[in-house]
């Protein structure tokens, strides 16, 4: 039968954490404990205090006065520049383009007969807006034209095309899309 404190893993967890103390200061391996600690910077100004190393056995490095030069790392800002952006073919970052759609407001929730909509498009585009069932199923059509900027008003009449229960009104204007959800009584 072994014993706990025997097994092979215990003594090696129990090593990994002997030198993990060594390595972080809490366990002092190379000072005896009796050994009382001298301050060795009494000679020299109190402004600048100076610490030396007295250890016997102290790494090579230390001995030879040997100086490792190298720069930390230091990150610098990110600069963007609008005007080089704006140059690029293709889509501009979503951080420099103007909303098409937006406020994007239905009343009144939950719906009866009458469904209201009401949106601002920012420039003449194709708007589309479906009804989408649960499952994202497409329902119905409720607009597909072209329109003009501004605020926009709609009214539909759903009573018929819609049972009661939950949907969702799909808005898309250009490569922008809003989804609300609306209940039917």
């Amino acid at each position: 039968m072994v014993k706990p404190y025997s097994s092979p893993k215990f003594i090696k967890l129990c090593s990994i954490i002997i030198l993990l103390m060594i390595s972080r200061g809490d366990l002092h391996a190379s000072l005896p404990k009796t050994r009382n600690l001298r301050d060795t910077t009494k000679t020299q100004s109190a402004a600048v205090p100076k610490i030396n190393d007295t250890r016997k056995e102290k790494p090579a490095f230390l001995k030879n006065k040997l100086k490792l030069g190298f720069a930390p790392f230091k990150p610098e800002a990110i600069k963007i520049n609008k005007q080089a952006h704006s140059s690029l073919p293709g889509p501009k970052p979503q951080a420099f383009q103007e909303k098409v759609l937006t406020d994007v407001k239905i009343y009144p929730n939950p719906v009866g007969e009458q469904l209201n909509l009401n949106y601002f498009v920012s420039k003449d585009v194709n708007m589309t807006i479906k009804v989408m069932d649960f499952l994202g199923n497409e329902v119905t059509t409720l607009l597909s034209q072209r329109v003009r900027s501004g605020e926009q008003n709609n009214s539909f009449n759903v009573g018929a095309k819609l049972k009661s229960g939950m949907y969702f009104v799909r808005f898309v204007a250009a490569n922008e899309t809003v989804v609300k959800r609306i209940s039917v009584l």
